[in-house]
């Protein structure tokens, strides 16, 4: 074997899982001519099971895959649907041509079955643009995004191929004409960044100025290809940049408004300009919670990042119980500014149109606008933070040395252009001891509990799935697991680079699933027998230690919060249906509604818990209505 083959299928045991799930999920999302098609020939549930050539041979049977030949009668790699295939990193946008890739094929004589194999490894290699491999540490690759992005691919450009494939069919995307706004951020001298919800085929424009200065158009932009934040949910995130003279003094706000309206909004500006500076090293930023009730996993999450260096926090509410909320006052009395407590309401809505499907814009937006969070919380944290994540209240971080922060400044040394830092996200079981807490004194944590499965007991898409850490002012559009742009070097013409930190023991994330169900059938599952839990032993004990330190005479040690289990089970019982329910309709290939928003699970809750929600923060800068105006209007010259 010469090197060029070996150096590819050295990747293959590591990438292949990886573009597996690619293909499927191309089929699946992508809407080909072929798809009802397979579909009705194959159980796509099954599918997950196939290896690679299997797969490959499914696909050829429907024509999902071509494999047209080179001139110089070669084959090259196939091109996935109709058009490019989008990465699972969303790294880059290309075809496979193995032909025009001579640093990986070498030959045109390899045998087929061996082709398609290596075409794994082509595959995601090409996609991610890999660069080099550091030989100090093998457990770190440095990924480049790829060049400069032209200027005018940042302006009114939307990759339609999915989006018209969509709308073509029955479904209906959904007319919302709201254009929703919560802050803006001062990033540079020149420019001042927002992030903002519409509906993904809105065509109205926004515009916005300094007091008292001329309007200027808002660019705008996505943050993947697609142009969704998922499929079916038709309210997406957008990304808008307003260019100001880098001369400009202190700018409090802005005003803006849409295109053909009569008034505008005044929307606040945050300075995240670079003082030369970070107050914190480690930082996180919490998913919004919504409709939530355990709050002995704020307890767990909050101690397992302090016990590891975190102090910053960023926590995003919408709606809660009031055990929750005495927790939250627990943290912010003993944290002070370290935590920010941000309110994250729904958008806008009139009563009469809550919950109902066609009319409530809250209906359309997943998971409580997650995409749009994940950005509001990284531009909230730029500059401020070196070091910082978007996490789940059930991600535990697991540091060897139980410090984050000098685990990734040793990495950085190492790679002083990362962006960011991808580590495993391993899937795992903690036992639930619900009813034996009564008070924040009752509480254990039991890491020692936790079992860790094996990979080949993990869904697709959660074995391929990781973590991230960022450095928030070198990212620009990503999303819970995957990188789509970064900022530029200052070459000006290179985007930072992403270090994957797969099979690293130095640095992981468990996701420790609470969900319980009590099934009479249940799957069988293997465990990791061999994993080291002696770290979550320590950490554990470090947790707890701190954890009494910090409620040790204060009202909160021994402060009733029960009853409250049987409540949390119950509800999050009905939020984990609502992933595949919603407006009582399943959700499958044909009921194509938008999963999990907050308008669909709220419907659907059955413990009868009266929830703390959030002020309103969002606002609709394009609504239009009509109203009475109590001033004399002036008539111009008449001749009579």
């Amino acid at each position: 074997m010469n090197p060029a083959e070996d150096q590819v299928l050295r990747q293959i045991s590591r990438k292949q899982d990886c573009l597996l799930e690619l293909l499927v999920d191309e089929l699946k999302e992508n809407h080909l001519k072929t798809r009802k098609q397979f579909l009705e020939g194959y159980n796509y549930t099954e599918l997950r099971h196939l290896d690679g050539i299997d797969l490959v041979k499914k696909l050829e049977q429907f024509e999902v895959l071509k494999r047209p030949v080179c001139e110089n009668g070669c084959l090259i790699e196939p091109v996935i649907g109709e058009g490019e295939a989008v990465s699972l990193y969303g790294a880059v946008t290309t075809k496979f041509q193995t032909c025009s890739n001579p640093a990986f094929l070498t030959s045109c004589n390899f045998q087929l079955a061996k082709l398609w194999m290596l075409f794994f490894g082509f595959a995601m290699v090409i996609t991610l643009n890999v660069v080099k491999q550091h030989e100090r540490d093998e457990r770190e690759q440095e990924i480049t995004l790829g060049k400069k992005v032209e200027n005018s691919e940042m302006k009114r450009k939307r990759d339609m191929s999915l989006k018209e494939a969509w709308m073509s069919r029955k479904t209906k995307v959904g007319g919302f004409p709201g254009i929703y706004v919560r802050e803006a951020y001062r990033v540079s001298n020149d420019e001042i960044r927002m992030v903002y919800l519409e509906n993904q085929d809105n065509a109205i424009n926004l515009k916005a100025r300094l007091a008292n200065q001329t309007w200027q158009p808002v660019e705008w932009s996505c943050f993947n290809k697609t142009c969704m934040d998922i499929l079916f949910c038709s309210l997406a995130t957008r990304f808008g940049s307003l260019k100001i003279d880098e001369n400009s003094g202190n700018v409090a706000e802005i005003h803006v408004t849409s295109e053909m309206n009569d008034e505008y909004t005044v929307v606040p500006v945050r300075d995240v300009r670079f003082r030369g500076k970070y107050e914190h090293q480690l930082g996180v930023c919490l998913n919004p919670i919504f409709f939530f009730t355990d709050w002995t996993a704020i307890v767990q999450f909050m101690e397992s990042w302090l016990a590891q260096g975190a102090t910053k926090f960023y926590f995003y509410l919408h709606s809660y119980t009031w055990q929750t909320k005495h927790i939250l006052n627990l943290y912010k009395e003993s944290l002070g500014d370290s935590l920010e407590l941000i309110e994250w309401s729904d958008v806008p809505v009139a009563e009469r149109d809550r919950g109902n499907y066609e009319k409530d814009p809250n209906s359309r937006i997943f998971r409580q606008g997650a995409t749009a969070f994940m950005h509001d919380c990284m531009l909230r944290a730029r500059s401020n933070v070196k070091f910082i994540s978007n996490t789940d209240l059930d991600d535990l971080p697991v540091a060897h040395n139980l410090n984050i922060a000098q685990v990734l400044n040793e990495v950085s040394e190492r790679h002083p252009n990362a962006a960011q830092f991808k580590a495993d996200w391993i899937l795992s079981h903690q036992p639930q001891n619900w009813d034996s807490v009564k008070s924040p004194n009752d509480i254990r944590f039991d890491l020692f509990a936790t079992r860790v499965l094996q990979v080949e007991s993990v869904r697709w898409d959660y074995r391929v799935s990781k973590k991230i850490f960022h450095r928030p002012e070198r990212v620009i559009h990503f999303d819970m697991h995957s990188i789509y742009r970064n900022e530029l070097m200052p070459d000006d013409e290179n985007q930072y680079t992403t270090i994957e930190m797969f099979n690293n023991p130095k640095l992981f994330f468990l996701h420790l699933r609470r969900f319980e169900r009590h099934l009479l059938n249940p799957p069988i599952v293997d465990y990791n027998n061999s994993f080291d839990s002696e770290i979550l032993m320590k950490l554990n004990n470090k947790m707890h230690a701190s954890f009494s330190k910090r409620i040790e005479g204060t009202k909160y040690e021994e402060m009733k919060l029960a009853p409250w289990a049987v409540e949390a089970r119950q509800t999050m019982r009905d939020l984990e249906q609502c992933r595949r329910e919603a407006f009582g309709f399943k959700l499958d290939d044909q009921n194509e509604m938008c999963q999990q928003s907050a308008s669909g699970c709220e419907g659907m809750l059955s413990a009868g818990i009266k929830f703390i929600k959030t002020a309103q923060t969002w606002t609709n800068v394009a609504h239009k209505a009509y109203f009475n105006s109590y001033v004399e209007q002036k008539s111009g010259f008449r001749l009579f």
